[in-house]
């Protein structure tokens, strides 16, 4: 039985290897007991920064199904990739796996979002939902504003985190397929290569529902290079029929890969707003290490938190898998301002004193601590150009009255010595 005096040496020596509570329990078990033990070390161990910073990485969420499409172009995906030093914009409808491929110019990403934006809302309708990185295109004021005007809901996936915006993802992909080995040198995708394959990539049937995307946005196939019975680019006869065929065939393959998403997944404890999470690193020199922490400000919807990262205080967007709720070791330190220690500080009562010499310093003023000094080099001034006092011409001995809050003089008055005062 260890008394309470020789308990944090106890917990000091339990955790000097940094191990888990397991280990920790399983050693103090052999040896030593106290009434609360466990729940010590398991506040040991939540408290150290050194721990909390080399814990591995979190298992993946279970997938979440994202808001099912109902005809074509209602909702949309859009992503930027890079293709020998070219940067591209490709954007893919959810229903119908429709890509559109445009070519971005020079810095001027937004403006070529804007105009693509633009043209397929215009061609295609206008959808319900876009979905994106936040990446500066998407999150400009440009792009912000063209999608406020259209009334589009603007979904923006997690930082550092594709699987929330996994169909884009697919369609760059493919697109880098089909651009390879048609684009031209200078990454010119209007010519007619590029736009062969991408004729032909819209009329292959999927392997699964047997459609193309042509066949799902129009009911036909588009004409191309390739010969069809003229019957053929008829539209179809009734589009419910192909809807049932499509939902029949997609739903075992959904099966499979609900089962293939969910296997090695946690679910993990909502966040609340206010908890103190640690933030995994995604890039730089320390992969996968928690360095950073902060507070969650906003819970949102498919297990992102706003994020107000601690020191720069800027806003992030992060996936629930990426953070780890962790307990501070001291509490955090709150700032106030100088009219809250003015407004709650107490103030000592008000006194005149007499400054009649203190522009000449004597042994007995400059060692009074009540009396200010004089700025460094202006001490030898004489006494009406001292800086630290106003002029005085009329009242050879003015009188200032100090409010000191938490050591600091927050103001002073010039007047008259009053009777009585010294």
């Amino acid at each position: 039985m260890i008394p309470p005096s020789l308990r944090n040496a106890c917990l000091t020596a339990l955790h000097a290897a940094h191990q888990g509570t397991s280990a920790m329990t399983a050693r103090a078990e052999a040896a030593i007991f106290w009434p609360g033990i466990t729940a010590d070390i398991h506040q040991t161990r939540s408290s150290c920064s050194t721990c909390n910073r080399l814990a591995p990485s979190q298992a993946a969420l279970p997938p979440t199904q994202p808001t099912p499409s109902e005809y074509p172009f209602q909702c949309v995906c859009a992503d930027y990739f890079h293709y020998k030093g070219y940067a591209y914009l490709v954007i893919v409808d959810r229903y119908t796996n429709w890509p559109i491929l445009a070519r971005a110019r020079g810095g001027s990403k937004g403006l070529v979002l804007v105009e693509v934006l633009r043209h397929t809302f215009a061609t295609y309708g206008i959808p319900d939902e876009l979905a994106s990185d936040g990446g500066p295109e998407f999150t400009a004021h440009e792009t912000t504003k063209l999608l406020r005007d259209w009334r589009v809901h603007h979904r923006l996936t997690s930082v550092a985190f594709p699987h929330g915006n996994c169909r884009a993802e697919i369609a760059v992909k493919t697109v880098k397929r089909i651009i390879a080995g048609n684009v031209g040198a200078d990454g010119n995708i209007n010519v007619d290569a590029v736009q062969r394959a991408i004729l032909q990539y819209r009329n292959s049937p999927d392997p699964a529902t047997k459609q193309s995307p042509a066949t799902c946005l129009f009911g036909r196939p588009t004409k191309d290079l390739i010969p069809l019975i003229p019957g053929k680019y008829r539209p179809h006869k009734t589009w419910r029929d192909n809807i049932s065929q499509r939902e029949t065939a997609l739903r075992h393959r959904h099966s499979l890969a609900q089962d293939r998403w969910s296997e090695h997944t946690k679910a993990l404890t909502p966040l609340k707003i206010g908890d103190r999470v640690r933030i995994q690193n995604q890039t730089g020199n320390y992969p996968n290490k928690w360095d950073r922490t902060g507070s969650v400000v906003e819970v949102k919807q498919y297990h992102q938190y706003q994020i107000r990262v601690d020191g720069s205080g800027r806003l992030t967007l992060r996936n629930r898998r990426y953070l780890r709720k962790f307990i501070p070791a001291t509490a955090p330190t709150t700032h106030r301002s100088i009219l809250e220690d003015i407004a709650y500080a107490p103030v000592p009562p008000r006194s005149h004193r007499t400054l009649a010499s203190s522009y000449h310093p004597t042994p007995s003023h400059t060692s009074h601590p009540d009396y200010p000094k004089p700025f460094p080099g202006t001490s030898d001034l004489p006494r009406n150009t001292h800086p630290n006092f106003p002029s005085t011409t009329h009242d050879p001995s003015p009188s200032y009255t100090y409010t000191h809050v938490h050591g600091y003089t927050l103001s002073y008055t010039h007047g008259h010595r009053q009777p009585g005062t010294s």
